[in-house]
């Protein structure tokens, strides 16, 4: 699914409009019809049910007035509420208007009434089944204020469901943050394609289902502006999966060091480690302490070494011996950010170069030492690295709080990448993957039930095996990865229940997700 910002949506309809020649008011029906089919299709009322329409005066309540004369096509009783007068309405909404006026009679203008006024008229109506937002649309930019917030409050005040016109009125299209006060509607049907914030926290809760209208923009006029992002989705995962070749062994499908796992965080790395083999890895070697080494027995698949000795101190030489026998890297889980830690991180970051995934303490390591960092950039400069920050992370790596960063989840993941070229995997309930250069995903898969201790380890080590099926691409590793726990992870929910999923449960649908998508 491509995703775009409100900016790069507009750009597209300018140009189907003026250099491809569809007319605006194509489009607009277009919408309608879309829209009808989508409200239909999830709310099923009956013929003569009182369907509500509030409409701002922009295209948007263009879109609601075009709906509303084809609900009245269909035998519905469409209650046409406007903001404003239809004078301010654009050309394309004004014809739709004047069909409006000939077909519909229970029409109301609020034009010229304060926020006081608004609810009050709003209040007299007579209830309605169903009630659609077509006030605001995708282009606001600024918080939702005065009558219009009276109206959006009207919205979410009534018993009946609310059905949102290309997005709740109140969202921010490009980043998913309300703007002041926000419609929580059940179903959204959007134009086009969908918009990025749509996808993002906290939009999510406030779009209900969301369901893409085409109304027909060329692939002339996508392609001239370009997608912003994509989803990533079962959809999207079909096909991605590359077969495992016949001739295939142990040593030909990834050899994976996991540094990390040091007492008391010795199942960080346990977690890791599952992950690295039931993503497909070949031969999986944690490199911890020695109480890291007993824990690391309850995996018999696994060999476990000791990098770190009884008083916590690094051995070189071991850590040296492990990397020599691997292919790829995971480090962080379990490390621990001491003396030890750091000198261990610095060792990995100056051998030679191979596929590292950064993660966990590490992160934390990067953030208080820019030595370090600086290394993490040379490495990245000419191998693929790939960093898993969750929000906290994140704002230590870009010296932010943590309000910033989920502002704008996308813009703060690429503001690391400004910084270092490696692949960036924003843990979040909607992870974003970055690269350089290229647009980002917005994972649409995985529950609130994966938010628990070891999630983040496990992903560690899925993106380490993925890595070795896609060496010439770490963003599609990472991508599948992510996709993949996530899949993982709604089908521990469906077995158990949100609040049964743990890391364990989910390790054990892996196989049920590969065997779904593997070609």
């Amino acid at each position: 699914m491509h995703l775009v910002t409100p900016a790069s949506m507009r750009e597209m309809d300018r140009r189907t409009i003026e250099t491809i020649g569809i007319p605006a008011e194509v489009l607009m029906e277009r919408a309608a019809r879309g829209a009808l089919g989508v409200l239909l299709e999830h709310f099923s009322p009956q013929p003569g049910a009182r369907i509500g329409l509030l409409c701002g005066m922009g295209n948007n309540g263009g879109d609601g007035v075009a709906l509303a004369t084809m609900l009245d096509h269909l035998g519905f009783h469409p209650v046409l509420v406007l903001m404003g007068t239809p004078e301010r309405f654009g050309p394309e909404a004004q014809r739709f208007h004047k069909v409006a006026e000939a077909l519909i009679g229970d029409r109301h203008q609020l034009n010229g009434l304060d926020a006081a006024g608004v609810r009050h008229v709003l209040n007299s109506l007579p209830p309605c089944e169903l009630w659609c937002d077509a006030l605001l649309g995708t282009g606001l930019d600024r918080p939702v204020e005065g009558r219009f917030a009276s109206a959006v409050k009207f919205l979410n005040d009534q018993p009946a469901p609310v059905f949102a016109l290309d997005t709740p009125s109140g969202l921010d299209g490009r980043t998913g943050q309300v703007l002041g006060v926000c419609t929580q509607a059940e179903v959204t049907a959007t134009f086009g394609f969908p918009k990025i914030g749509q996808l993002l926290d906290p939009a999510r809760g406030f779009i209900g289902t969301l369901c893409p209208v085409d109304i027909g923009i060329p692939t002339r006029a996508r392609d001239a502006v370009g997608v912003e992002a994509y989803a990533l989705d079962a959809d999207w995962l079909q096909g991605k999966i590359p077969p495992r070749p016949t001739h295939a062994h142990k040593g030909s499908v990834g050899k994976i060091a996991l540094i990390g796992g040091r007492a008391p965080t010795t199942g960080a790395l346990t977690m890791a480690a599952r992950g690295a083999l039931l993503g497909g890895a070949g031969l999986v070697y944690p490199g911890t302490d020695p109480q890291g080494v007993l824990s690391a027995r309850a995996i018999p698949e696994v060999i476990a070494r000791p990098i770190f000795g009884d008083s916590g101190e690094l051995q070189a030489d071991a850590l040296s011996q492990l990397l020599d026998a691997s292919d790829t890297l995971v480090i962080g889980p379990g490390l621990g950010t001491d003396a030890a830690a750091r000198q261990a991180l610095r060792h990995c970051l100056a051998a030679p170069p191979r596929p590292t995934v950064i993660d966990a303490d590490a992160l934390t390591l990067l953030a208080q030492n820019p030595d370090l960092f600086q290394a993490a950039c040379d490495l990245a400069s000419y191998a693929p690295v790939v960093l898993t920050p969750h929000p906290g992370e994140l704002a230590r790596l870009l010296d932010q709080s943590i309000d910033e960063v989920l502002s704008d989840t996308v813009g703060a993941a690429r503001a690391l990448l400004a910084r270092i070229p490696a692949i960036i995997v924003h843990k979040s309930a909607a992870t974003v993957v970055a690269a350089p250069h290229s647009p980002p995903g917005i994972n649409r898969t995985g529950n609130p039930g994966m938010a628990t201790g070891g999630m983040g380890d496990v992903l560690s080590g899925l993106i380490a095996a993925s890595l070795n099926d896609h060496p010439d691409d770490p963003w599609m590793a990472a991508a599948i990865a992510v996709c993949v726990h996530g899949l993982a992870g709604d089908a521990a929910r469906d077995a158990v229940g949100t609040r049964a999923t743990t890391p364990g449960v989910l390790l054990e649908q892996l196989g049920a997700v590969w065997r779904r998508f593997e070609a």
